[in-house]
């Protein structure tokens, strides 16, 4: 479903909800796997795309996070973190994207190979640098806690994260809701906002507006990834405007993991005519096979968002993002303000 259509791609585009986990190219999964004697189903890219890509509708959300364990092996040195890092602002590049968020997990993505975080964190740098250099981008770093690794790995990347606040934008609280209490995590998020970090988190991908209203009144979030279930409940939409929360908006990913049952019936239009400040992102491009180009003409096409409403929604993630003001400010008025 990747997609270079010119009308798409001439877009200066935001993305400010992107997984560095889901954006590993198939053949560096394949380099990687030779580099280091990595066990791997097939060799051959067609073949192993079968294995590491999500080209269908699957029961559920716990059904696609499955998808991810070869992604998580392939992450074996700070050499390959810088490389998986720099293609990804090559592809975002070819896509005309300016301003970039991008969330990682350090205790999960590193983990597999016992990776000093730190020194994972020097290659995703060096990739920063070069790429905000040769593309002209606005780039910054969120760091992920999963809830499926516990309160304790939240408290470690928490702390990790204040460490490195000059790098590190904000925290994201991402994995299953329904498995992972929130309240659990909450101490640590509020230390991250106590520290100047902003906070993102999971909710209302595949659980009921309740979730949101929760995790509003709870945790009190910058921005929530997702959140389309709101839909289903007023109250909920207008919680999220009284408070001014951007949603990350993933089209295709909500349908790949069945959040919602057709593509057709995404509410990211009906939430943007309802006043909620939506913004269009990818998500893991590599894992569901989509770009973000792909999630545009899904909004144009399919969901019957004019460009100019687009257009609306890259201010919104320009507005809501969490780089430094001067730094956004410089790429939306050499870019966006035409």
């Amino acid at each position: 479903m990747k997609n270079f259509d010119s009308r798409y791609n001439d877009l200066p585009k935001t993305e400010i909800h992107i997984h560095l986990e889901g954006a590993i190219r198939t053949q560096t999964i394949i380099d990687i796997a030779k580099e280091y004697n990595l066990r791997l189903p097939s060799y051959e890219a067609r073949e192993l795309d079968g294995h590491v890509k999500v080209l269908d509708q699957m029961r559920d959300l716990h059904t696609v996070l499955e998808a991810f364990g070869i992604f998580q092996n392939s992450i074996t040195s700070p050499k390959i973190v810088e490389r998986i890092a720099w293609e990804l602002f090559e592809d975002e590049a070819k896509q005309n994207v300016r301003l970039l968020e991008v969330r990682f997990s350090p205790d999960w993505a590193f983990s597999g190979h016992a990776l000093n975080w730190d020194s994972a964190l020097d290659g995703l740098l060096r990739a920063k640098a070069r790429a905000e250099r040769e593309f002209d981008m606005a780039i910054g770093y969120i760091a992920i806690t999963s809830r499926s690794r516990g309160p304790e790995s939240c408290v470690k990347t928490v702390d990790w994260a204040i460490r490195h606040k000059d790098h590190i934008l904000g925290m994201d609280l991402a994995d299953s809701e329904r498995d992972f209490p929130l309240k659990e995590f909450v101490p640590s998020l509020m230390k991250a906002k106590d520290a100047g970090l902003k906070v993102t988190i999971h909710t209302g991908e595949d659980t009921p507006a309740s979730f949101v209203m929760d995790t509003i009144n709870l945790a009190q979030p910058d921005r929530i990834g997702h959140g389309i279930h709101i839909i289903e409940d007023m109250k909920a939409v207008e919680l999220v405007k009284e408070h001014g929360i951007t949603l990350e908006v993933n089209p295709w990913s909500n349908y790949l993991t069945n959040s919602v049952r057709t593509i057709e019936e995404h509410p990211l239009k009906k939430l943007f005519d309802l006043g909620v400040r939506v913004t269009i992102n990818s998500d893991d491009p590599e894992v569901l096979e989509t770009n973000l180009n792909n999630e545009y003409r899904i909004a144009h096409e399919l969901l019957g968002m004019s460009l100019e409403d687009i257009a609306t929604c890259n201010r919104f993630a320009y507005e809501a993002s969490f780089l430094p003001k001067a730094v956004k400010d410089r790429i939306w008025k050499k870019y966006f303000q035409k």
